[in-house]
């Protein structure tokens, strides 16, 4: 709930909606002129109008010498998150699920989510892929339903580390991994229930799980 101190139009909270929106899909602010056309403001001094508003109520902050100099605060700066491309969904209960996206598939993606840098660390942004998570398997390693789970293409494998794992060519999971003899073992993470067995070249790691996005 907004104070009195820091209420906004209705106007307002359609521009700072807009200026956010642009700022995670272009990785750049609007200049006023994309404000003005994007939310449909008579003028240029309209714009102003209400940019200065939302500077009062604390909502923007402004760059000096720059007509991209509008930023929302408390949304990381460019250099401070990468784009990620939103590609299908993980099973996390043993269905179906997708297979790690060609080089095509993430440049072609419609959507994509903000991460913060500080979550991927050095791992190069064309490394990355988002999977939403679905069913209950892995809530001790704080993966619930819904959440997104930032994947790593390439990675070196690791006991014990989270992995897609596509199993005979066409079901792909979400488990924790451990290799034993031939075979790996994934486990789930939900006391009630049990790890099952693969044979290892009846399995492909797809993909190490990086980091993981809370859903709202």
């Amino acid at each position: 709930m907004r104070t009195k101190e820091n209420r906004i139009t209705d106007t307002q909270e359609m521009m700072l909606a807009f200026i956010e929106d642009y700022i995670l899909t272009n990785s750049r602010p609007p200049t006023f002129r994309d404000i003005q056309r994007g939310v449909k403001i008579s003028s240029l001094s309209m714009v102003s109008h209400h940019l200065d508003a939302l500077q009062e109520a604390k909502q923007i902050e402004f760059s000096e010498g720059s007509s991209r100099g509008v930023w929302v605060k408390g949304l990381p700066k460019p250099g401070d998150f990468v784009r990620v491309p939103m590609v299908g969904v993980i099973t996390c209960d043993g269905e179906h699920g997708v297979p790690t996206p060609e080089a095509d598939v993430l440049r072609s993606a419609d959507d994509w989510i903000p991460v913060a840098r500080s979550l991927v660390g050095n791992v190069k942004p064309e490394e990355l892929y988002a999977l939403k998570a679905s069913g209950e398997s892995m809530i001790d390693a704080m993966i619930n339903d819904g959440d997104l789970v930032i994947m790593r293409k390439s990675f070196e494998y690791k006991d014990g580390g989270l992995y897609a794992v596509l199993i005979n060519g066409k079901d792909t999971t979400l488990k924790r991994v451990f290799k034993e003899g031939k075979r790996f073992k994934l486990k789930p993470e939900n006391p009630g229930m049990q790890p099952f067995y693969v044979d290892a070249k009846n399995a492909q790691l797809q993909g190490r799980v990086v980091c993981v996005v809370r859903a709202m």
